[in-house]
């Protein structure tokens, strides 16, 4: 099953969080067997988001991500606009908590690698348009990276960059501009391709 999933829906319960998607699995069971999540994205991250409808597919899909046999494009809207229209930024991240609040940060000293290629799509007023391709997992990846390349996206406070902070004062939109875009993969000898334009 693949949901196109809105911006500002969480994916798994936590504290402060009364609805996810994941306690709502169990009330949508096929056969006595619940639907299970396979992968996560942020909560203020829209796009596809892929639910496994058997405790094997799970399995084997969830195995794909981990070995990074998934192919993942997102979409950003961003603050800033790279020096370089393509490259790849690969910065070790680890967790760290800053004013009480956990967040992702470069750690050279780490071997814990993460990847990430992007290419410039578009550019006007100081705002970019990005196409973004995650080599890795890891936790908030994106925004972490983009962030040391001194690039906010639009509307993430979290990671926000000082020249990002004073545009978000004067912005109309709230959400944060990050789409899961494309997945594809191959299952049991079969290529799945989604899209969420």
């Amino acid at each position: 099953m693949v949901f196109n999933k809105p911006h500002g829906i969480s994916v798994q319960g936590g504290s402060k969080i009364k609805f996810n998607i994941d306690a709502v699995l169990k009330y949508m069971s096929i056969e006595n067997d619940h639907l299970r999540l396979v992968h996560r994205i942020d909560k203020d991250t829209s796009g596809l988001l892929l639910i496994a409808k058997s405790k094997q597919i799970a399995k084997e899909i969830s195995k794909k991500f981990k070995d990074n046999a998934v192919n993942k494009i997102y979409l950003s809207l961003c603050h800033g606009i790279p020096k370089i229209k393509q490259g790849t930024i690969s910065h070790s991240l680890v967790k760290s908590k800053i004013k009480g609040r956990e967040i992702m940060i470069i750690d050279k000293e780490s071997k814990k690698k993460a990847i990430t290629f992007y290419k410039l799509l578009e550019s006007r007023n100081g705002l970019s348009l990005l196409k973004i391709i995650p080599k890795t997992g890891r936790t908030h990846q994106i925004r972490a990276h983009l962030k040391s390349c001194k690039i906010a996206i639009l509307g993430d406070k979290k990671y926000a960059t000082e020249e990002a902070t004073g545009l978000y004062k004067h912005s109309n939109s709230i959400k944060m501009h990050l789409h899961s875009f494309k997945l594809d993969f191959i299952l049991e000898n079969k290529k799945y391709y989604f899209k969420a334009n």
